[in-house]
């Protein structure tokens, strides 16, 4: 921004020096300019044939003012010029203001009228092209006598001057024109950088407009008759018409596209002024015609700019809060004088030239400052933001970050209190961005209102007043608190930001009740620096409340929790990758016959760095990073190989492993398990998939049709922790579990518990009526296990029977059991002879 306001006002500076030389140029030259009168005598002959003519004109006919002479198109004009009045005066120098004429010939007679002979050289011939001009010696030369011709309606200037007047006079129009022309060069070069550094549209309209001006300066002042002496002077006006119509056709487009920009023009009208625009292009090519159609043509796009300016003026009346661009105004209002003085040319000719020159120097003033402040508001508009949420408008996390590094540096204590709402993400899905956005603009102007005579810092000052709320991201918003960290401070603020959230949103008849998550934390209690303290307070945002707590403040514990929890999601790929995993084996036992029934798969990791992990630590982090897909993937294939192992051993063990509710819709995991019992080689009927009771109500999915794909392949299916979830008998009957396992809070105190008798004694007489067998995990002694098996519990885990072993233990295990003998209790006796002598 500071480059481009420096750039703009040097290039205001430069153009208002080039525009005072052009005018006190123009006014010198005025004064200097001495008439001129003679005889004016229309004749198409040769000067042998016409020289009768003049006599007889000089004789018959009265002198005429030679200054501004209007000719006919297509008709050759004599002006005869009486130099001996001119004798005691110092003016030596004749010449025709007009480059476009199809020729033009002087002539310089005695007093008989013989033609004296005329001395050129190289700068006369250079010079001559663009101001023809004759030098005669005022001792012989009585009569000066000048032949021009133009092939349309066109205006003569015929001068005299000193020698000194005469190279004054070449000296300010090449000066006017070296500086017009390195202007329009200028201005050709700032709006290509624009274009360059912004690719903004207008800059291309701003390049194609300064190039036809350039170019029909150029023609007008006559640089073509240096290029070319092939091309009629005719075609040297035709090509002028052209670029200025060009040019205006140019502007209109720009006009509209920029006000279509600022939607003041609606699509369809939009189309329909560019059509009107592109009426003036190809209009171009009527313009090789004649003067009048050209200024027919350049009156309709005259007109056409006066229509579209009459539009606007009664647009922002009626719509008041609409931004007027005045710089364009500015602009359209140099182009309307620009046409206007190319009409005013077409009639009154070549007098009006140093008015246009300053016409052209105060468009491309106006153009390239209207470009500049456009670009200047649109880097204002970029910077802006960058430090500002598009769609509230709050300042965002780099703004606030620049105040909380000011209030670091003064070392002034502040803290940070971090809230979401956190009815705002169901609320975006269900009633929409747009309508979620204005309710937040709402409730934020509320809760400013009411923060404003706190002790909070005012992170912007704007047009609407202060701003002491930031949004961070799409749902976290800060307020920073200053001064020392004080809770009746924090504990006010937090029941202003609850009541101003407390009314929720509405849409359509539909409320979601809102509340709010706080965190807080404190400079320089908690952090050092500005980034950091932002990362306390996200830290403390994150913390779950626990017993009706309406804030949290930034805790060290709950960072090295956090802290570790992410080392165990880090270490867990690498764990699967490294084989750092194992499973191990807990037997499970029928109760009626004292055999081993199978075993329960149970996952363990050790790593070299963090320990032991327990497994309820590591599969939440692992289900929330999305690893956990891969970690099912290698305890069924890894619960699969043993199993060929143990079935070498006891054909009818059953394994049984846990899987995560993440992984139940998995449509690839049961091709996995296709895949693994054909190429080892098992019983599908052998496998057992224990599924959590939560897993099982899980919202919103149809568990029975994610069940039945494995029972097509003939893996059975239990329900792990019966009792902690929300089960019903109908449930339970329409998912047709094959086992119910009955958690082990309910086993461990089955002996003094009447309620967990109650419980267990119930699941099994509905796993009975349901044609599924109960699993009792938690057996720790013998009183349960006789207990439970009274009931109708069929099988028996826990450590009565054994811990949870390696898969080396466990083979060991088994191999000891095989023969193992109906159970009996630690004295000795029977079960099933203790069951039949207490009466269960």
């Amino acid at each position: 921004m500071v480059l481009v306001s420096t750039i703009a006002r040097a290039v205001f500076i430069n153009l208002l020096l080039v525009l005072f030389s052009i005018v006190v140029s123009s006014c010198a030259f005025a004064a200097n300019n001495s008439a001129v009168t003679g005889w004016i005598v229309p004749a198409d002959t040769s000067f042998a044939t016409a020289k009768p003519l003049l006599q007889n004109a000089i004789k018959t006919k009265t002198k005429s003012d030679l200054s501004h002479v209007r000719i006919k198109a297509a008709q050759d004009y004599w002006f005869i010029i009486d130099l001996s009045q001119y004798r005691k005066s110092p003016l030596s120098v004749i010449y025709a203001d007009n480059v476009h004429l199809s020729h033009v010939d002087f002539y310089t007679l005695d007093d008989d009228f013989n033609q004296l002979d005329a001395v050129h050289d190289d700068i006369h011939r250079l010079i001559n092209k663009v101001l023809p001009h004759q030098t005669y010696s005022g001792d012989r030369a009585h009569w000066a006598v000048i032949s021009a011709r133009h092939n349309d309606v066109e205006w003569i200037n015929i001068g005299f001057a000193t020698k000194q007047q005469f190279i004054e006079l070449v000296n300010t129009k090449l000066r006017n024109f070296i500086l017009i022309i390195g202007l329009l060069l200028l201005c050709i070069s700032i709006a290509g950088t624009v274009y360059i550094l912004s690719h903004q549209t207008i800059s291309l309209y701003l390049l194609a407009y300064l190039g036809c001006i350039l170019s029909e300066f150029l023609i007008a002042q006559g640089a073509l008759n240096y290029v070319s002496d092939a091309l009629l002077p005719l075609w040297y006006i035709k090509l002028q018409f052209s670029f200025q119509v060009l040019a205006l056709a140019v502007i209109n487009v720009c006009f509209i596209h920029y006000l279509q920009s600022l939607t003041i023009l609606k699509p369809r009208q939009y189309k329909l002024f560019a059509y009107v625009s592109l009426f003036s292009v190809t209009a171009i090519l009527s313009c090789f015609m004649a003067q009048s159609v050209h200024f027919v043509v350049v009156t309709l796009s005259l007109g056409f700019m006066l229509v579209l300016l009459s539009y606007l003026f009664f647009y922002w009346r009626s719509n008041s809060k609409q931004a007027i661009p005045y710089e364009f105004l500015v602009v359209w209002c140099a182009v309307i004088l620009q046409t206007l003085c190319w009409q005013a040319t077409l009639v009154a000719g070549s007098q009006l030239y140093p008015f246009n020159d300053v016409l052209i120097v105060v468009n491309a003033l106006a153009f390239v400052m209207a470009l500049l402040i456009h670009e200047r508001k649109r880097v204002k508009q970029y910077n802006y933001s960058l430090t500002h949420d598009d769609e509230t408008q709050l300042p965002n996390k780099l703004l606030l970050i620049k105040r909380l590094d000011s209030q670091v540096k003064l070392s002034s204590a502040h803290s940070i209190l971090l809230f979401r709402p956190a009815v705002l993400s169901n609320a975006r899905a269900n009633f929409g961005y747009e309508h979620v956005n204005e309710h937040i603009k709402v409730t934020m102007s509320k809760l400013a209102q009411q923060l404003a005579p706190m002790n909070v810092l005012c992170v912007e000052t704007n047009k609407q007043g202060l701003r002491c709320i930031v949004r961070l991201d799409d749902s976290t918003y800060a307020v920073v608190i200053l001064g020392k960290l004080e809770l009746s401070q924090i504990e006010q603020l937090v029941c202003v930001i609850n009541s101003v959230f407390a009314e929720g949103i509405t849409h359509k008849r539909l409320h979601l009740i809102d509340k709010v998550e706080i965190g807080v934390a404190n400079y320089p209690l908690h952090a050092s620096t500005s980034s950091q303290l932002v990362q306390r307070g996200l830290q403390a945002l994150g913390v779950k409340p626990l017993h009706g707590e309406r804030w949290h403040m930034f805790n060290i514990e709950n960072v090295t929790l956090s802290q570790r929890r992410i080392a165990i999601a880090s270490a867990l790929k690498e764990a699967i990758e490294c084989d750092q995993l194992s499973l191990f084996f807990q037997p499970q036992i029928d109760l009626n016959t004292g055999k081993v029934h199978g075993g329960e798969a149970l996952l363990r990791w050790e790593h070299p760095q963090l320990g032991h992990v327990p497994p309820d630590l590591f599969i939440p982090i692992a289900e929330s990073s999305g690893i956990i897909s891969d970690l099912t993937e290698w305890v069924i294939t890894q619960a699969l190989i043993y199993q060929k192992q143990i079935t070498a051993l006891l054909p009818e063990h059953i394994v049984s492993i846990n899987i995560s509710a993440k992984d139940l819709l998995r449509k690839d995991l049961p091709v996995l398990f296709i895949t693994l019992l054909d190429e080892f080689k098992l019983n599908a009927s052998n496998v057992m998939l224990e599924l959590t009771e939560s897993a099982t109500l899980f919202e919103g999915v149809d568990i029975k049709n994610a069940l039945n794909d494995y029972r097509l392949i003939g893996v059975k299916i239990a329900i792990d922790d019966f009792g902690t979830g929300y089960s019903s008998l109908a449930y339970l009957s329409k998912m047709g579990f094959d086992e119910i396992k009955i958690d082990k809070q309910f086993v461990m105190n089955i002996e003094y518990s009447k309620n967990d008798q109650t419980i267990c004694r119930a699941t099994c007489d509905i796993a009975k009526s349901l044609g599924s067998y109960v699993v009792a995990e938690g057996i720790e002694d013998s009183q349960s296990m006789v207990k439970l098996q009274s009931y109708g519990c069929e099988i028996g885990q826990g450590y009565y029977f054994s811990r949870p072993l390696t898969f080396d233990a466990y083979m060991l295990w088994l191999e000891q059991h095989l023969e193992t003998t109906p159970l009996v209790t630690s004295d000795g006796q029977r079960v099933t002879d203790l069951i039949e002598k207490n009466n269960y």
